[in-house]
C-alpha cells in the first residue's frame, strides 16, 4: 500500500511534521522509525525502537490542531484537512457541518483548536516586534478600543460596578507585523456610562519608555490628554475624533471633528518634517478585530475572547500573504516547540532519578 499523497502534501506544506528519527513523544528516550502500514491498527504510523516502549506514533498525533478518535468519534485526516482549509480561509464555523456534513462538535474543536495555536504563536513572537531605532524618523499609530463590558461588586463603591475591557493597539505605518495589542485596566465605571473613557497616564507611561522613547518616532493618536506625555526622540501629532465645544467671544459654538491634519515638525538638528497626521489605521485594525469577535462572548476577562483577540491579531500580521503558508510556519514553530518539550521532560526525568 503506498502512502497517502494528502498525508506527504500536508507535511511537505508545513501543517504536519515528519517524525522519521525523532525523539519518541512518549518515552522521550527512543527514536522513531519511518512510517509503515500496520495492517492490524489500519493505520500508517512511526514506531518506536526503543525496546522498552514500540509506542506508535501517528503522522497526525500530537498536533496542535487536529485531533484523535476512536469507533464513531473518529474522523479522518482528509476531512480534518478540509476543515483546517475552511477555517483558514474565513468560512463561518456553523456552515462548515452543513457544507461538508459533519459533525459541528469536531468543526468546533479544530477551529478553537486553531485559535489557540495562532494565540501562542502571537505570544511567543510578540515580544520581537521593534518600532523605529533607525536613521530615519517613521510614523506609528496608538489607539484604544473598548471591547466589552461586565458587572462586578464593588463593595466600596457601589455605583461603579460595571467593568470594561479595553485594548491599546500600536501599529507602524506600512508594517502589519508590527501591531501590538496590550490589556489594559481600567477603573470601574457607573452602569450607564458609554465608555470607561480613555487611557490613562499611569497606563500610557510605562508602554511608551518601553516601546517607543529614543526610537524618532512620529506618533499619531487621538485628543487623549495621556499620550501628551513627553518623550525623548518621539514627536507626537494628534487629531480630534468629535466634536467639541468652543467659545468664540461670547458665543459657544460646535467645532467639527478634524480626522487628519497636516503637521510641519521640527526635529532635533534643525531639519522639518511635514506628516499628514491621522488614525485610519489602527482604525481598521479595529473594524477587522470586531468583524472577528462577532460571534464571541465580549465579558472582561473571557479566555475564549482573549485567545480570538490574539488569533484576530495574527491574521492582522499576515496581511497579503498565503494563509495556508502562514498556517504552515505557525505549525513548524509549535511543532518544534513540542520537539524541544520532549526533550526537556525527558532531561528533567533524568535529573530528577539522578541519572544526569
Amino acid at each position: 500500500m503506498r502512502y497517502p499523497a494528502l498525508t506527504r502534501l500536508l507535511q511537505q506544506d508545513g501543517i504536519l511534521p515528519n517524525w522519521t528519527g525523532q525523539l519518541c513523544p512518549h518515552c522521550g528516550s527512543g527514536k522513531l522509525a519511518k512510517v509503515k502500514y500496520f495492517a492490524g491498527r489500519k493505520a500508517w504510523a512511526h514506531r518506536c525502537r526503543a525496546k522498552a516502549c514500540h509506542q506508535y506514533v501517528q503522522p497526525h498525533d500530537f498536533h496542535p490542531v487536529f485531533i484523535k478518535g476512536a469507533g464513531n468519534s473518529k474522523t479522518s485526516l482528509q476531512l480534518q484537512a478540509s476543515v483546517l482549509l475552511c477555517a483558514t480561509a474565513g468560512v463561518p464555523q456553523h456552515c462548515v457541518s452543513k457544507i461538508m456534513d459533519v459533525d459541528d462538535k469536531v468543526v468546533s474543536r479544530l477551529y478553537n483548536n486553531l485559535d489557540a495555536a495562532r494565540s501562542r504563536f502571537v505570544v511567543a513572537h510578540e515580544k520581537h516586534i521593534r518600532y523605529g531605532d533607525s536613521k530615519q524618523w517613521v510614523d506609528v499609530e496608538a489607539d484604544e478600543v473598548d471591547l466589552g463590558k461586565g458587572i462586578i461588586e464593588n463593595e466600596d463603591k457601589p455605583k461603579l460596578n460595571t467593568k470594561w475591557e479595553q485594548w491599546l493597539g500600536l501599529v507602524q505605518r506600512g508594517s502589519p507585523k508590527s501591531l501590538r495589542l496590550i490589556r489594559l485596566d481600567p477603573p470601574p465605571t457607573k452602569a450607564r456610562s458609554p465608555g470607561p473613557g480613555p487611557i490613562r497616564k499611569r497606563d500610557w507611561k510605562p508602554i511608551g519608555k518601553q516601546f517607543l522613547e529614543g526610537r524618532r518616532i512620529v506618533l499619531h493618536t487621538d485628543g487623549a490628554r495621556a499620550y501628551k506625555l513627553k518623550l525623548n526622540l518621539v514627536e507626537h501629532c494628534n487629531v480630534v475624533h468629535k466634536k467639541k465645544k468652543v467659545k468664540v467671544g461670547k458665543k459657544v459654538v460646535w467645532k467639527k471633528p478634524h480626522f487628519t491634519k497636516v503637521y510641519r515638525l521640527s526635529l532635533p538638528g534643525g531639519k522639518t518634517l511635514r506628516v499628514k497626521s491621522g488614525t485610519q489605521v489602527i482604525d481598521r485594525c479595529w473594524q477587522h478585530l470586531r468583524t472577528h469577535l462577532k460571534y464571541t462572548k465580549r465579558s472582561p476577562g473571557n479566555e475564549v475572547m482573549t485567545r480570538k483577540i490574539r488569533s484576530a491579531q495574527w491574521l492582522y500580521w499576515q496581511k497579503g500573504r498565503s494563509l495556508w503558508t502562514a498556517t504552515g510556519e505557525l505549525m513548524r514553530f509549535l511543532c518544534h516547540s513540542l520537539k524541544k518539550m520532549v526533550f526537556l521532560v525527558f532531561w528533567f526525568c533524568l535529573v530528577k532519578d539522578g541519572f544526569a
